[in-house]
């Protein structure tokens, strides 16, 4: 028997189903599946972080970018910038995809005090306050004191919403989500709530952030960000002289970039001129 050391540090049995379907969830061919599961049967051993059977399949799918981009979303995610700020400004596109009305960075006057808040969201449910709170690590949950916090600024900020709603890129304490439902707090985490997690916002739409495609420097992804772009859709769906005009970059530069987000959003290959 097999066990995993997971990001927190808990032990857990390895559990190859697992890993079966979540590769599978990212397109990949029955085929292929048992031949990246052969080779981490071959690799594995007992108590292997499960970063490492990430790498290992990461590995196992370098000729199929975009698979392979497609299942480390997770930590994609976790590279959008250690301020935080381009995880608000990415979950503000994420909604707006969804139907709401988004504004980030909104300075508000409260009953006792001015607050800014990372994303004001409109939607046909009401209007929303919302916090998002971002972590660059696995293992790192939000806790209970997060909601408490949220909670007593949407008290302040009542007159502007009907709701206050946390989102983060892990996992919520227990305590945390308790909380949040006694009060009625909008929680979205990574796997949270059932079919409207982060994950699934993000899987549904194919609202990929930029910082999925593992072929691209970081200065490029920067640069991207910098320029307003934050989903790979973007960048397939802007004319590409509209894109070098955002970016500075060669069109040639542009059509390898394209290439890759088309790959992960299943729709074909530029060909680089």
């Amino acid at each position: 028997m097999t066990y995993v050391i997971k990001s927190t540090g808990e032990k857990e049995r390895f559990d190859r189903n697992k890993v079966r379907k979540s590769i599978l969830h990212a397109g990949a061919s029955p085929e292929l599946v048992d031949k990246v599961l052969g080779v981490i049967d071959k690799k594995r051993y007992d108590e292997i972080p499960t970063e490492k059977i990430l790498d290992i399949v990461l590995k196992s799918l370098a000729r199929n970018k975009g698979i392979a981009d497609r299942y480390d979303l997770k930590r994609a995610i976790m590279q959008l910038g250690p301020s935080g700020f381009p995880f608000e400004r990415f979950f503000a596109m994420v909604l707006k995809n969804y139907g709401y009305d988004v504004k980030v960075g909104s300075v508000l006057k409260g009953k006792n005090i001015t607050h800014e808040i990372d994303v004001f969201a409109k939607g046909k449910n009401g209007s929303f306050m919302v916090e998002c709170k971002y972590h660059n690590k696995w293992g790192i949950h939000t806790k209970v004191k997060i909601p408490l916090y949220v909670y007593a600024r949407f008290l302040d900020l009542k007159k502007y919403f009907d709701e206050p709603w946390i989102v983060t890129n892990t996992k919520c304490t227990p305590d945390a989500l308790n909380y949040a439902r006694g009060v009625k707090m909008k929680v979205t985490s990574w796997n949270y709530p059932k079919g409207s997690s982060l994950r699934d916002l993000i899987e549904g739409k194919k609202l990929y952030p930029i910082s999925v495609l593992r072929g691209v420097s970081v200065r490029t992804k920067e640069k991207l960000f910098e320029s307003d772009i934050f989903l790979v859709k973007t960048l397939v769906d802007l004319d590409i002289y509209e894109l070098k005009k955002k970016t500075k970059f060669s069109k040639r530069y542009l059509r390898r970039i394209i290439g890759e987000a088309k790959d992960v959003l299943g729709v074909g290959v530029v060909k680089v001129g």
